[in-house]
């Protein structure tokens, strides 16, 4: 019985592999068939679709040479992808004194003002509260930009918490 299943079993093969070469080489000559009956219309097949393209990209490169004459020529200007950096003037700087009159006050009281930047506001000769206090706009950009750390200023109010500190020495200084 074993012997039998396994003869059964490869005619069975042998039919499957002969029906797929059959198969294999009728579709060879039909398709050559098929090739000869098409009209002229169709003429344009898988061949031919690369001779199109590649006159489409000939063409399309002598317009690419063209835009860039064109371009050479005019010269124009360049879109900067850097942001313009902001102008800022010497004559914003807030007016420095040559040294503290009297005691230096402890700038660090101020929230956002650690030894370091203490030490750069009294580089650029600011030593008293006051002196923040009475800051412009153009004074801000300006120490902003010495400092390093744009908006510091404004976002940690230097300006409104120093003059707190003035009102707080002025009523000392009265009381006393």
């Amino acid at each position: 019985m074993g012997y039998l299943f396994f003869q059964i079993l490869i005619w069975i093969l042998l039919a499957f592999g002969l029906g797929g070469v059959i198969g294999w080489l009728l579709r060879g000559f039909t398709h050559g068939f098929q090739d000869d009956e098409k009209s002229d219309g169709e003429a344009i097949g898988r061949g031919d679709d690369h001779i199109i393209v590649s006159l489409l990209r000939a063409e399309l490169n002598e317009y690419k040479k063209r835009l860039q004459a064109l371009e050479s020529t005019t010269e124009a200007p360049k879109p900067s992808t850097e942001k313009a950096k902001p102008v800022i003037a010497d004559d914003w700087r807030p007016t420095p004194l040559p040294g503290p009159k009297g005691e230096a006050d402890n700038l660090k009281k101020v929230r956002g003002i650690g030894p370091k930047i203490e030490q750069t506001l009294n580089d650029l000769g600011i030593y008293h509260y006051y002196q923040i206090a009475a800051l412009s706009k153009e004074n801000i950009r300006w120490l902003n930009n010495h400092l390093h750390f744009p908006g510091r200023i404004e976002r940690e109010q230097w300006v409104e918490q120093t003059r707190e500190l003035v009102k707080q020495q002025i009523s000392q200084a009265q009381s006393a």
